[in-house]
C-alpha cells in the first residue's frame, strides 16, 4: 500500500467498487423514482408513470441515497429495498449520487423536505453528510446506512465481507488448504478506505496461512480490462501463480482472462485440477455468480446486499410504524458474508431477482445478537485512524 497516508487523508468517501445503470422502477402501485437535484423540479417525486403522486391515502415512503446506482452491488441493495416496499406497501423513491458527497447531500435535503419516511444511505463523506443526517433526525425522520457508521446514524448495516477480515482469512485458508505455501496475487483497487482495508487484510491473512504474496497491485480503472493488463504483465514474471484473490468481482473477471489467454486452468471446487489457479472475487454480483457456474472464476465473496437492503427497509418500517422504539435498535447490525464456489453456487439467489417476504431483518438482528456488536467495528476502525 503506497502513499496510504496521503490517501486517507484526501479520501474520505466509502463507496464501491467495480462498477456497473440500473433502472429506477418503482415499488408498490404509486411506486415513486426521483433523482432530487436542487432545482424546484425535484419538489416532489415523480412517479414511473409520469404523474405526481397525489397526497390521498399516503403511504409511508422510504428513500435512498445511492452512492453509484450503476454499480452491480448497488443495484442488488436497492432491489431489495424496492421489493420490501412492495411486500410493505410503500412507495420508494431514489437518487444517485453518482460518487459525489455534495450531490449525495443535496439529494438527503430534497428527501427532507419531501418529509419521507425514512432514509438509506451509504455515506460518501462522514463529515459532508453528519449535518444533514442530524437535520433529518430533528425532522423525525430516521436515518439508515451501509458500511458507513457515524454520528446522528439510527443504525448501520455492516456486511462482514467489508468490515471484518473474516471472508479475506477464509479466502487465505482456501488457498493455503489446496496450495500450501501456495503463490498468490493480491489485486486491490481504488484507494477508498475499506477497499485498502480489506486488500490488507488480505495480505495479513496469507501470510499468516503461509502463503507467498508475488505480487500486490491496484486496479485504478474498477474495470475487468484493468486488472485482465495486470495480471498479464504479471505473469511473465511470474508464471506459477497459483492464486488471484480480487477485490471485486469484475476484477476477477479480468484476472481470469488474463490466466486463460495465457493457458491456465481456472480451479473449480466443484471439478477440481491439479494446477488450475483459483480466483476470487467480491460482491456476489450476477454476473460473477454466472462465472462461478461456468467455471470462469472460482468463488466470489458475498455480502448478501439484496436481503440486506429488504432488511434495511423492514427496519425502517418497524421504526416508523411503533413496532420497534428507535432508541432499541442496535447502532450496528452485523450482516454474514457467504461464499459462492463451485459447489453451491447453484443455491445463489440472482441477486436482482431474489425475492423477499417479511421478516428478514429477524435473520440480522439474531445473527447480530450473537456477537460483540459493540465492539465489532474496532479492528476496521482502528485500521482507518492509521491511514
Amino acid at each position: 500500500m503506497t502513499n496510504r497516508k496521503t490517501i486517507g487523508v484526501i479520501i474520505a468517501i466509502v463507496t464501491l467498487i467495480a462498477l456497473l445503470a440500473t433502472s429506477l422502477a418503482g415499488c408498490g402501485s404509486t411506486t415513486t423514482t426521483a433523482a432530487p437535484q436542487a432545482t424546484e423540479t425535484t419538489a416532489s417525486a415523480t412517479s414511473t408513470t409520469g404523474e405526481t403522486p397525489t397526497t390521498e391515502a399516503k403511504k409511508l415512503v422510504f428513500a435512498e441515497s445511492n452512492p453509484i446506482a450503476s454499480n452491480q452491488h448497488q443495484m442488488a441493495f436497492e432491489h431489495g429495498k424496492r421489493e420490501m416496499c412492495k411486500i410493505l406497501g410503500a412507495e420508494f423513491i431514489t437518487a444517485d449520487a453518482n460518487i459525489t458527497p455534495a450531490k449525495q447531500v443535496a439529494d438527503i435535503e430534497t428527501f427532507i423536505q419531501q418529509k419521507v419516511d425514512g432514509i438509506v444511505s451509504w455515506t460518501l463523506d462522514q463529515g459532508a453528510a453528519t449535518a444533514v443526517y442530524k437535520k433529518a433526525q430533528e425532522a423525525g425522520i430516521p436515518v439508515v446506512t451501509e458500511n458507513s457508521p457515524g454520528d446522528y446514524v439510527t443504525s448501520t448495516f455492516v456486511q462482514e465481507q467489508n468490515t471484518s477480515p473474516l471472508a479475506q482469512e477464509d479466502a487465505a485458508e482456501w488457498f493455503s488448504s489446496i496450495y500450501p505455501g501456495g503463490k498468490i496475487f493480491i489485486i486491490g483497487g481504488e484507494p477508498v478506505p475499506y477497499i485498502l482495508y480489506v486488500a490488507d487484510n488480505m495480505e495479513t491473512a496469507a501470510k499468516a496461512a503461509g502463503l507467498e504474496v508475488l505480487a500486490h497491485q491496484n486496479n485504478m480503472s474498477d474495470q475487468a480490462s484493468g486488472a485482465q493488463q495486470i495480471v498479464q504483465e504479471l505473469l511473465t514474471k511470474y508464471p506459477d501463480v497459483q492464486a488471484v484473490w480480487c477485490f471485486n468481482d469484475r476484477s476477477a473477471l479480468g484476472a481470469s482472462a488474463a490466466l486463460r489467454a495465457a493457458g491456465k486452468k481456472i480451479y473449480n471446487e466443484a471439478a477440481p485440477e491439479a494446477g488450475a489457479v483459483l480466483v476470487t472475487g467480491m460482491n456476489g454480483t450476477q454476473e460473477a455468480l454466472e462465472a462461478v457456474k461456468a467455471g470462469i472464476i472460482s468463488a466470489t465473496y458475498a455480502g448478501q446486499s439484496e436481503k440486506v437492503g429488504a432488511a434495511e427497509i423492514e427496519l425502517l418500517y418497524r421504526i416508523v410504524t411503533g413496532k420497534i422504539a428507535k432508541d432499541q435498535v442496535p447502532p450496528i447490525i452485523i450482516c454474514p458474508y457467504k461464499r459462492w464456489d463451485g459447489k453451491n453456487v447453484n443455491e445463489a439467489p440472482i441477486p436482482t431477482e431474489a425475492t423477499f417476504t417479511e421478516g428478514v431483518i429477524d435473520e440480522f438482528l439474531t445473527y447480530t445478537a450473537g456477537h460483540d456488536a459493540p465492539n465489532y467495528l474496532n479492528h476496521y476502525l482502528n485500521f482507518l485512524k492509521n491511514l
